[in-house]
């Protein structure tokens, strides 16, 4: 999500900043802009879509001599994908750029309002820069900076140039990555920042990756009192992957960065908020109908159980693929949710139509702002994943569950079923999925090696309960896309209604048995595939000594705390046997990453 360039020195701006935007096109965009500062000039130019229109609007342009410059891609979180609404961000002599979410930015912006500033975009961003001029009314330029990032609250990485300071570019980093970069050989000549490693190939010999809280400034000549440099030696595709072998394997740990972009601006300790959504939004329907098809099912699937458990409100499941042709009976007063990472599957725009036209209110859940279903629905809440590369959707389902979780909790407060007590609790629960799914390199490892054990017999069986069934069918699936072996996910009660006919040694049995839901139940279940020489592999924060092999999970005090946890194995695990047999991890046979054809 969202790119920033950064540079100081002779040559042309717009060539490297232009060049930088490319390498990060990976990452997802909206609409992109440039500042450059020379000779007390600030310049900005701005442009809606692919950076090739913002290449237009430099034509002719050239900006040679010694300056600053700063460049953005965005991917919209507060305000339509508009020029207006793109980075940089102005003042009357500065410019900003940022990535992540300022929370409080609605009290800052009220704050600057009284005093008169009049804003131009519907942007958090816009906060920083004003905020930054007013305090240099009264403190040097190097206080007005440090005392603009004291008091933004949330996730950013920000670059900001000013005529007051026209030889230096100020930098912060909290959450969301930030680099510096030079080479070596001519340290005094050139400085480069960047969101990323990509767009730094080739033009620097060393970096140096900024710790959260980091804040200050550079000028040329000043690289020498940087921290922890690094020598940098990174190609274009290892620099996109950020050191990872597969970009599902990056984009499986990234997910506890993209978790907290999710939650930014809507969750914090004791409140939930979901401001795409009016006040009167939640009196308007009396049931909830979800659409999705795939990965974008199951994440469905666990908003059922989350929606009718938490908001105690009538809750039904529709395959997209199934729904137009099934004359499905839709109720006027019925919520319709279409989830797509996408927000181009074919079957699931046709039925978000259908609904449409039915006259339902309309509301998509979303990675790609924009899309078709993004214009079509009356609602939109965007799951600010960024782009993801592995067509094995992981980070794209973690967000679906996040955003569908913040929803039914919020619904639930509405509908006066979650007092304070238990807004409480679920919100400390959706913070401490940050930690659930960091993946510490033991655990990494210990899959690794298991995963051997694992490449033979004739199927595997991914069994849950409750919440947990819609985790195991997600990684059965997980399992199928990048292994090609046979999985199939149930619900644990199941087993004793068909399917443990097909137990035998040779059936490998991935359980799911969180501590916090229906544990002894699970056991049961689990005992009777062990009863048939079914291979165990429990996932489990507790001791379960008859299990083959187990891989234990933190004790945490909520199952959505362990859904999460659980979620990373399993899509470790699908990496990790796909890697044994030489699979394309990252482009599996058959396989395309949106489908847009029924």
């Amino acid at each position: 999500m969202c790119g920033i360039v950064g540079y100081i020195g002779n040559k042309d701006k717009k060539e490297i900043i232009i060049d930088g935007l490319r390498e990060l096109e990976y990452r997802g965009y909206d609409s992109s802009g440039i500042a450059v500062l020379q000779s007390d000039n600030l310049s900005i130019f701005r442009a809606v879509g692919k950076l090739k229109n913002l290449e237009s609007t430099l034509e002719n342009k050239c900006f040679k001599s010694y300056g600053l410059a700063i460049g953005h891609t965005r991917w919209a979180t507060h305000g339509k994908p508009t020029e207006t609404n793109a980075h940089p961000h102005i003042g009357k002599y500065s410019a900003v750029i940022h990535n992540g979410i300022i929370e409080n930015y609605k009290e800052l912006k009220n704050e600057l309002q009284d005093k008169g500033i009049v804003f131009q975009s519907q942007t958090d961003t816009e906060v920083i820069i004003h905020l930054f001029e007013s305090y240099t009314k009264d403190l040097s330029i190097q206080d007005a900076f440090e005392s603009t990032i004291k008091r933004l609250h949330g996730s950013y990485a920000i670059l900001l140039i000013t005529k007051l300071e026209p030889n230096r570019i100020f930098y912060a980093k909290q959450y969301s990555p930030l680099l510096i970069g030079f080479d070596s050989k001519q340290k005094d000549n050139e400085i480069f920042f960047a969101s990323s490693d990509a767009a730094l190939v080739g033009l620097v010999d060393s970096v140096t990756y900024l710790d959260d809280g980091v804040y200050g400034s550079i000028a040329l000549g000043e690289t020498d009192k940087l921290t922890n440099i690094k020598p940098f030696n990174a190609s274009k595709e290892s620099a996109q992957k950020d050191g990872f072998k597969y970009f599902m394997e990056k984009e499986i740990y990234e997910q506890e960065r993209v978790l907290l972009d999710t939650m930014m601006g809507r969750v914090s300790l004791g409140n939930v908020m979901l401001d795409e959504l009016p006040s009167d939004f939640f009196t308007r329907f009396k049931s909830i109908a979800i659409c999705a098809c795939g990965t974008s099912y199951h994440s469905a699937l666990v908003g059922k159980y989350l929606l009718e458990r938490k908001a105690c409100i009538r809750t039904t499941i529709h395959i997209a693929s199934e729904f137009r042709y099934a004359k499905p009976m839709l109720e006027k007063d019925e919520l319709f949710i279409v989830i797509s990472q996408s927000g181009e599957t074919a079957d699931t725009l046709q039925a978000l139509k259908l609904a449409k036209d039915k006259g339902l209110i309309t509301l998509v859940i979303c990675n790609v702002d924009n899309s078709s279903m993004v214009r079509l629905a009356n609602y939109c809440l965007l799951t600010r994943a960024g782009t993801e590369k592995g067509v094995a959707s992981t980070k794209a389902f973690a967000t679906q569950v996040m955003v569908l979780w913040i929803f039914s909790v919020l619904l639930g407060q509405k509908r006066g079923k979650i007092d304070s007590i238990g807004l409480n609790s679920e919100t400390k629960a959706m913070l401490n999925t940050i930690k659930a799914t960091h993946i510490e390199s033991s655990l990494h490892e210990k899959i690794k090696r298991l995963s051997k054990r694992y490449l033979h017999g004739h199927g595997f069986f991914f069994i849950g309960r409750d919440i947990f069934y819609p985790l195991a069918l997600e990684g059965a699936l997980k399992l199928k896309e990048i292994s090609y072996l046979h999985a199939e996910g149930y619900p644990s009660g199941e087993m004793k209604h068909g399917p443990i006919a097909l137990a035998d040694s040779e059936l490998f049995t991935l359980a799911l048995m969180p501590k916090n839901l229906l544990y002894e139940k699970n056991k049961s279940n689990v005992e009777e595939l062990i009863a048939r020489d079914s291979t165990i592999c429990a996932i489990t924060p507790l001791d379960f000594e008859l299990a083959d092999d187990i891989v234990k999970i933190p004790k945490y005090e909520s199952y959505m705390e362990e859904f999460f946890s659980m979620m990373v194995i399993l899509q470790l695990l699908a990496l990790e046997i796909a890697v044994r047999l030489n699979n394309d991890v990252d482009m599996p046979r058959n396989l395309a990453k949106s489908v847009t054809v029924e």
